[in-house]
C-alpha cells in the first residue's frame, strides 16, 4: 500500500524528470545532428521513379520507355530525347512515438544516460535523416501534419520537448494518419503487451505500417547487481529488497529475455519489424539499422 502523500510525490517526481529532458533538449539535439551526420554520406531519401504525380527528374530516352514520357519542350532545348520521370508514390510519411513515460526515465551507471534520452535523440537523428532525404515526419498524438524541411524539423524538436505524455492507449486515438504511413514506436515496452497489440491493430487497421524499437538499461538487461539490495518501483508498485540479489540473476535474465521475445514475436505476428537496442550500445548502430528499415519500407 502506498504510503499517505505518495501518489502527489510522484506526479512531483514525473514533472521533474519531465523538466529535466527538456532542459536537456538543446544539448540531445546537437547529439541527434552529429549522430546524423555520422550516418548522412550517401543518404539520398526514398524517392525514386515510378508512377506518381511530382516531378522527379529528367532522364535520358530509352528503348524501353514509353513515348507517351517524352518532354517535347525538354528535348528541344537538347540534341537528344528526353522523358520527364515523376516521383513513386512511396510511404507517404513517417510518424514517430516515443516513450517518455515514468520508467523511461531509468538510466544506471552503466548507460551513460536514461531510456528516454536515449530515445529522443535517436527520434530527433531519425527525423532529421528524412529531412534530409525530402521524406516527411511528424510526431504521434498531435494534429499537425506531416512536412519535411528544416522548419520542420525544428518544430519537431520543440514540439519533443514538451511535458505530455502520450502513451499507448492515446495513441489509439490517432486516426488522421494517411494510408501506407510507417509509424515508429520507441519504448522500452514495459506496459502490458495487450496494450501494444491494440496499438498496432489500430495503426493496421488505418493501412499504416511500423517499426518497434525496443529500448533497454543494461541493468535491467543482467541485472549486475550484488548483496542486499532495494529496488523502487517507479509506478504505484511497492519497494522490493533481496538480500543477496545475485541469487536470482539468471532466472531474471530469463524472465527479460522472455520479455524480450514476446516484443518480438508480436511484432512479426503483424508483419512489424523489430529492433532492440541496449543504452550501452553505440547509438551509431541502432540508428544505421532503423533507418535501413524505413529505406525498405520506402521501396
Amino acid at each position: 500500500m502506498l504510503k499517505p502523500g505518495s501518489a502527489r510525490k510522484r506526479e512531483l517526481d514525473e514533472k521533474a524528470e519531465a523538466e529535466k529532458l527538456a532542459a536537456l533538449l538543446p544539448s540531445l539535439t546537437l547529439a541527434a545532428e552529429h549522430l546524423a551526420n555520422s550516418y548522412d554520406l550517401g543518404v539520398h531519401g526514398r524517392r525514386r521513379a515510378g508512377a506518381g504525380e511530382d516531378f522527379w527528374q529528367f532522364k535520358q530516352y530509352g528503348p524501353d520507355d514509353p513515348t507517351t514520357s517524352i518532354d517535347w519542350r525538354q528535348s528541344a532545348k537538347r540534341e537528344q530525347v528526353f522523358i520527364r520521370q515523376k516521383e513513386q508514390e512511396t510511404s507517404e510519411s513517417v510518424w514517430f512515438w516515443r516513450d517518455n513515460t515514468p520508467g523511461m526515465h531509468y538510466g544506471s551507471a552503466r548507460s551513460g544516460g536514461t531510456k528516454a534520452e536515449r530515445a529522443t535523440i535517436l527520434t530527433l537523428a531519425l527525423a532529421l535523416l528524412l529531412s534530409r532525404g525530402g521524406e516527411k515526419f511528424a510526431l504521434l498524438g498531435r494534429s499537425e501534419k506531416a512536412t519535411t524541411g528544416p522548419t520542420a524539423f525544428n518544430r519537431f524538436a520543440r514540439d519533443i520537448g514538451d511535458d505530455a505524455r502520450f502513451d499507448l492507449a492515446n495513441l489509439l486515438k490517432a486516426d488522421r494518419l494517411p494510408r501506407k504511413s510507417t509509424v515508429v514506436l520507441i519504448s522500452d515496452f514495459l506496459s502490458p503487451l495487450e496494450d501494444l497489440k491494440q496499438a498496432i491493430r489500430a495503426f493496421i487497421d488505418l493501412g499504416c505500417n511500423g517499426l518497434l524499437i525496443h529500448v533497454a538499461d543494461p541493468a535491467e538487461v543482467d541485472l549486475p547487481f550484488k548483496g542486499r539490495t532495494r529496488f523502487e518501483g517507479v509506478f504505484a508498485e511497492e519497494s522490493l529488497t533481496l538480500g543477496r540479489v545475485e541469487a536470482v540473476q539468471e532466472d531474471y535474465q530469463a524472465l527479460f529475455q522472455d520479455h524480450k521475445e514476446s516484443v518480438m514475436a508480436l511484432a512479426n505476428r503483424f508483419s512489424w519489424d523489430y529492433a532492440f537496442h541496449r543504452t550501452d550500445a553505440p547509438a551509431s548502430t541502432i540508428l544505421a539499422e532503423a533507418f535501413m528499415t524505413l529505406q525498405v519500407k520506402g521501396a
